[in-house]
């Protein structure tokens, strides 16, 4: 799919999410390609703070563009889980996951940034590059995905020293990932 197809996309489903006030940041391998080096992405990845009334407001919005099921959007917003809308004019998927509100998810949620997507200058909240490393080292914790470390070292890399070191150490210590952010910093060089 050509970036304008996946960009107009994004721009409606954040746009959605606006208009219903549902807090949001674009992560995975999106978040990652920003961050870091570029790299081609097969779905969207969108964390929200979502409440079960937002969820139905939200999916029909969405209509009839998108398929967005009400009471399955509905579920993850009680149950904070993940499930996906789909693009049916690009065949886009979005993986919508719906968090709790945790510490740690609070302070991902401050400190989220809103951008242009370098390659259109369409706006949208987007994670900022520490947290898309310890997302990365937490969802590679739970898979032992190569793809996951190697997203995370990627905006190392190119991230480097700009990084909050301090932020990243501290919130790897709480997540229980600490061995593996410093295993990602010696990789990168750091």
């Amino acid at each position: 799919m050509a970036i304008e197809g996946m960009i107009g996309s994004i721009r409606l489903v954040t746009g959605a999410l606006d208009a219903e006030g549902v807090p949001y940041a674009v992560t995975g391998s999106v978040a990652s390609s920003i961050h870091g080096e570029p790299i081609t992405s097969i779905d969207v990845d969108i964390v929200v703070l979502m409440t079960p009334d937002q969820a139905p407001r939200f999916a029909g919005r969405m209509a009839p563009r998108f398929y967005a099921d009400a009471e399955t959007l509905r579920r993850a917003a009680l149950d904070h889980s993940i499930t996906n809308i789909l693009d049916q004019t690009t065949g886009l998927k979005f993986d919508i996951s719906v968090l709790a509100e945790t510490p740690y998810h609070q302070q991902l949620f401050q400190r989220r940034i809103k951008m242009a997507h370098p390659d259109s200058g369409v706006t949208f909240w987007i994670v900022s590059p520490e947290d898309i490393v310890l997302m990365k080292l937490l969802r590679r914790r739970d898979t032992r995905s190569r793809k996951q470390w190697d997203n995370a070292l990627s905006v190392v890399r190119v991230q480097g020293s700009r990084l909050d070191w301090a932020y990243l150490r501290k919130w790897a210590r709480q997540l229980s990932i600490e061995g593996d952010l410093e295993a990602l910093a010696r990789e990168a060089g750091i």
